[in-house]
């Protein structure tokens, strides 16, 4: 499986099609990335739910936390695999509904496939971090997250443990940001190309997880000028949206909080789903020209996929 190169402007071609990925099939599509999303968050909020019951407990916390990203790491890839199965369907016309997105947690789907490809990766990420922590940047984050440790709930960090940590905290510390930027895009691009030949082609784990570095080895100048382009100019959509959207919800709250929760809530959730489709759309657009289409999907039954 050797994936292509392409060219500078190709990443943006895939952007520009991502916009599109619900034409063909928007009901079982955006159904998909909503059953999605509402996993998400009963997760999030039993999560919660557990570290409010801990009684803010450092042991209960940690506990919570540890067996929440056992669960991630079990439910989600196996959602994101279905996700690009159910955007496949769509993009070849193929039947398709929206609760086919719980297709890899069958028998014989491919969900272990994308459980432990999605592991190789975490643990990948986890390493660079703990690599990371070995620099000067690093030991600046270590020292002030022990400085944040160390202060009361409700009460004020020590500024002077802040200030003589950023005293001396050398010049070279910065220069490790960029690095540690371009490698979490990397590790980003990688992970979501090795998730999506996983969950459309028949490869074994090793195959998909070196597919996905492959992949950005080859077209690493590419996918860095979308990765900057989008980081400045997501920046700045964010900014223009928050002040937007603050202000609509401000003024609702002065007439009643409840209204503007209820007006906050719903638009938090278009927006998580609109990026969703953006960002399942771009990655498989451009896993279908890195990996090439001389593999399609095999036909799906109606309410059925192939793995």
């Amino acid at each position: 499986m050797s994936p292509n190169a392409v060219g500078m402007a190709a990443p943006f071609r895939w952007l520009g099609k991502a916009f599109d990925v619900g034409r063909r099939n928007p009901k079982a599509l955006f159904g998909a990335l909503a059953l999605v999303l509402a996993v998400v968050f009963a997760v999030s909020l039993l999560q919660m739910a557990l570290q409010a019951a801990t009684g803010g407990s450092g042991t209960g916390v940690a506990v919570v936390m540890a067996v929440s990203t056992v669960v991630s790491w079990l439910v989600m890839p196996p959602l994101f695999g279905g996700v690009f199965r159910v955007l496949d369907a769509t993009d070849r016309g193929q039947p398709v509904l929206a609760t086919d997105v719980f297709n890899a947690f069958g028998p014989g789907k491919g969900g272990h496939r994308l459980v432990l490809t999605s592991l190789v990766y975490s643990l990948l990420y986890l390493a660079f971090v703990a690599l990371l922590l070995l620099t000067s940047l690093g030991q600046f984050f270590r020292e002030y997250f022990a400085i944040a440790l160390a202060t009361p709930v409700g009460g004020e960090p020590d500024q002077a443990a802040l200030v003589a940590l950023v005293q001396n905290t050398p010049a070279s510390a910065v220069l490790w940001l960029p690095v540690a930027a371009i490698a979490i895009f990397a590790w980003m691009h990688a992970s979501m190309l090795a998730l999506a030949t996983a969950a459309l082609r028949p490869a074994s784990v090793a195959e998909c997880v070196v597919a996905g570095l492959l992949a950005v080895l080859r077209n690493f100048l590419p996918l860095l000028g979308l990765s900057l382009v989008v980081m400045v100019g997501g920046f700045m959509l964010a900014l223009l949206l928050g002040l937007v959207l603050g202000l609509v919800i401000g003024l609702l709250s002065l007439l009643s909080p409840a209204l503007g929760m209820l007006v906050a809530l719903p638009l938090l959730g278009v927006l998580m789903l609109a990026m969703y489709a953006l960002m399942f759309g771009f990655y498989y657009h451009g896993w279908r020209e890195i990996f090439g289409d001389a593999e399609p999907a095999d036909p799906a039954a109606p309410g059925e996929l192939a793995a």
